[in-house]
Formats: structure tokens, C-alpha cells, sequence
């Protein structure tokens, strides 16, 4: 499991920084920017992905279930805001 969120963690930093690589470039010469977005929202999704699956790793090891309520919460909420960003 590390090592595919390792790989997943890598492909979201590739997908980010080759989106605003892009989006540079695309700038200077006043293209159009959906490939951009496309690529940013990928990489975005890889690293929201990455991050609750080691948060929900620590919310684990937590006896108190307020700390599982606010996980949920906050991944129900990133879910939504990407879904909604999308649309």
C-alpha cells in the first residue's frame, strides 16, 4: 500500500507541475487553457487522494470517535468542493 501511495503522490506532483509548466507557456502565447485545467485537476485529485488515505491511516489509530466525525466530514467536503469545481 505505500508504495502504490508513493506512486500515486508522484504522478500528482508530475500532473501539477506540468500543468502550471504549461500554463506558463500557454500564457506567453495566449492559448487556450483546458489542458491545463484538466492536468491540474488530476494532479489536485491525486493529491487529495494521497492525503486522506494517510490521514484516515492516523484517524485509525485514535480511540475517540470525534476524531473519526471530522474525518469524515472533511473528506465528504473536499469530495463535494472538487465534484462542485468541476461541474
Amino acid at each position: 500500500m505505500k508504495k502504490f501511495m508513493n506512486m500515486l503522490a508522484y504522478i500528482g506532483l508530475v500532473c501539477v507541475a506540468a500543468a502550471l509548466l504549461l500554463a506558463k507557456i500557454l500564457g506567453w502565447l495566449k492559448a487556450g487553457a483546458s489542458v491545463v485545467g484538466a492536468l491540474m485537476t488530476v494532479g489536485q485529485c491525486f493529491a487529495y487522494i494521497v492525503t486522506m488515505v494517510y490521514a484516515f491511516q492516523y484517524v485509525r489509530s485514535k480511540r475517540n470517535i470525534g476524531w473519526w466525525i471530522t474525518y469524515w466530514v472533511a473528506v465528504v467536503v473536499v469530495v463535494l468542493m472538487v465534484i462542485l469545481s468541476i461541474v
